[in-house]
């Protein structure tokens, strides 16, 4: 008897580890994608590397939690500084496209979720979207920063961020959804946001 228990506590170790290790071969996966993306297809450094580049105002990402990276597309822009910055509490509003990320450039047939009137009838005109039967609202999406109504990447990465800013927002499994199968978005997914803020409200 003690044998038969000694082989299934074995076994189920033995499979806790090889899922371990398959979720650990995922989550690098979709992090080296994300960071060769940026790096090659964009042409951007991380933020610590800027100080190193000869080029002014280069394009850049910066790293959160476990891993988003975001990347503000207009950080440079002429008076962004007086704009209200968003902080833990504050409500915000926001247009965006939600897409599945394989590690290249974000495509309509990669939308999952939009509140974006022209990104919606794009999907509803195409054939090649599988989210395309779904009933999305165009009205902005608003929730509180800090308080877990989005996916965590995206809750994380806008702190810091300016009303009217445009981000894009790149996410590991681990910083969507993780493990949890979401409506029509498959376990483990690598996910992206394109947003712009459209209100903050204090």
């Amino acid at each position: 008897m003690k044998r038969l228990l000694h082989i299934a506590i074995w076994l189920l170790a033995a499979t806790l580890l090889a899922s371990c290790e398959e979720e650990g071969d995922v989550f690098t996966t979709q992090q080296n994608s994300i960071e060769k993306y940026l790096t090659s297809t964009r042409r951007m450094v991380a933020e610590e590397q800027i100080g190193d580049v000869i080029e002014d105002n280069p394009p850049f990402y910066s790293t959160f939690g476990r891993y988003a990276y975001r990347h503000i597309v207009n950080y440079y822009e002429a008076g962004r500084d007086e704009w209200s910055v968003i902080e833990p509490g504050d409500r915000v509003e926001i247009e965006f496209n939600a897409y599945l990320f394989s590690g290249s450039e974000p495509s309509i047939s990669n939308v999952y979720w939009s509140n974006i009137p022209a990104t919606i009838s794009r999907i509803e005109a195409s054939n090649n979207n599988p989210y395309a039967d779904l009933d999305w609202s165009e009205e902005p999406l608003s929730f509180v920063i800090g308080n877990g109504e989005v996916v965590k990447g995206v809750d994380e990465a806008l702190i810091g961020c300016h009303d009217q800013d445009s981000v894009q927002v790149y996410m590991t499994y681990t910083m969507a959804y993780d493990k949890r199968l979401v409506g029509t978005v498959p376990k483990r997914s690598s996910i992206a946001w394109y947003m712009k803020i459209v209100n903050v409200i204090k």
